[in-house]
């Protein structure tokens, strides 16, 4: 009987020696968060290869950019500004306008694949799962990613990664995140803005909460032609221009921008050295979320 069970031990032994063992092998979640970054970054999600979510979603903006709008692969116009992508998991909708998009998956194909207007150019699906599936690396990564489905890609497995990489996009860190918790105090010209905008002033009526954006739709004024969602103020001072168009190109032309809110120029003053402790720098310096390696990781 010892002499069976010191050979059963012998070949574990010799199994876990001699057997293919990944370094630091990646849970599912994480496998699939890294997957979708390197992805964020592919230009070849592209129509012409020229265009990435990284080209318009640049992190040292905290995921937005600083033009009004951006010119798509075939040199149309953009409509919209680029909005951060920042606590984007947090976001019950996911538009400027009221289109009632909730689900990243979802809302991944309006620039791959939209046309008004067009953006990354993509022109279906199937071309976007056989340039991805003719890379090996990505062969790789995605058996990592999603064993139960064999590693095979897809459109949705694709948009399932990248999504989960801008789940991971959380900023917390500001100076005005510090300020609440009694770990940085806010100078007084920032908290004589804060109390003008949480107070005498009612900003926080719809910039509220931890996004510091209600998520509603509104009217900036009763000319505006549509409702638009209330844009998240953080890391507002990195994001202009401002606006659903981009039309306004600093915060203080943004605070004019709302007419039935008056304020004078110390007011303004105020508000905008307020807005800027609103700035995560650690957010917009994470290794983690920034351009991956060239080199494929496993």
């Amino acid at each position: 009987m010892r002499f069976a069970f010191f050979w059963f031990l012998l070949l574990l032994f010799c199994t876990a020696l001699f057997s293919p063992v990944q370094a630091n092998p990646l849970s599912q979640d994480a496998a699939r968060t890294a997957l979708g970054r390197r992805l964020f970054y592919d230009a070849d999600l592209s129509a012409d290869g020229s265009m990435s979510c990284a080209t318009c979603h640049n992190q040292k903006h905290a995921f937005a950019e600083s033009n009004a709008t951006h010119m798509g692969v075939t040199n149309e116009e953009g409509i919209r500004n680029v909005p951060s992508l920042a606590n984007i998991k947090d976001f019950t909708t996911l538009t400027w306008l009221e289109q009632h998009i909730s689900r990243l998956e979802d809302q991944f194909f309006t620039p791959l694949m939209g046309h008004h207007p067009v953006e990354m150019g993509m022109t279906s699906k199937a071309v976007l799962e056989q340039r991805i599936s003719s890379d090996a690396c990505y062969q790789k990564l995605f058996k990592q990613a999603f064993p139960k489905d064999s590693g095979r890609i897809t459109a949705d497995t694709i948009a399932q990664a990248v999504s989960a990489f801008e789940r991971t996009l959380v900023s917390n860190n500001s100076t005005w995140d510090r300020a609440q918790t009694g770990h940085q105090p806010l100078s007084l010209r920032a908290q004589e803005g804060a109390d003008i905008f949480f107070k005498k002033k009612k900003c926080a009526s719809c910039h509220t909460g931890f996004l510091l954006s209600d998520q509603k739709f509104h009217k900036l004024t009763a000319a505006s032609p549509a409702a638009i969602r209330t844009p998240s103020l953080r890391n507002v001072a990195v994001t202009a221009p401002y606006l659903h168009d981009g039309s306004a190109p600093t915060l203080e032309a943004a605070l004019q921008a709302h007419k039935a809110i008056e304020l004078t120029p110390q007011e303004i003053e105020a508000l905008v050295t307020f807005m800027q402790t609103l700035t995560d720098q650690i957010f917009l310096h994470n290794p983690a979320f920034g351009l991956p390696s060239e080199e494929c990781p496993l």
